[in-house]
């Protein structure tokens, strides 16, 4: 079995998710998490084959579905979610080109942050070091000893 990067990378971050949900007891986000990445990986795949309609109407669904189950709206839901789908056949290039534009707006508006920085003087320099401090120099008398009285 041959693995390529981004294989490892899916599988090690579907494990982290995992722990998390286990984690937080969080299992009720499962289906709708699965729904949209289902989603997010049919659309992709479709668009790359070249095949938009087909792309438009999974997005349609997966994300639409995965809300539906997050918001516990599922029988009436699946209603309004077939009647877009049908609103949606024979526009799905219109529908396709304002999702891109709508992506890139949202890129360029993060991309375009700016980052507060602080710039660091960085030396390669030492200091020279710091002599001990001397004592001051005191004018010692030197010790006479005078005669010895005794009592």
């Amino acid at each position: 079995m041959k693995l390529n990067k981004q294989q490892p990378v899916a599988v090690g971050v579907f494990l982290i998710g995992l722990g998390l949900v286990w984690w937080l007891n969080l299992w009720w986000l499962l289906l709708p998490g699965a729904l949209l990445a289902g989603a997010v990986v049919g659309y992709r795949q479709r668009r790359a084959m070249g095949r938009l309609a087909e792309a438009v109407q999974v997005g349609i669904w997966g994300v639409g579905l995965a809300l539906l189950f997050l918001l516990h709206f599922v029988w009436p839901g699946i209603l309004f979610l077939a009647g877009a789908s049908f609103l949606a056949r024979g526009r799905e290039g219109q529908i396709e080109a304002a999702v891109q534009q709508m992506s890139t707006r949202f890129n360029r508006r993060t991309a375009s942050r700016p980052v507060p920085m602080q710039q660091v003087q960085i030396g390669t320099s030492y200091p020279t070091p710091i002599a001990p401090v001397q004592p001051p120099a005191t004018y010692e008398r030197p010790a006479t000893t005078g005669d010895t009285t005794r009592l």
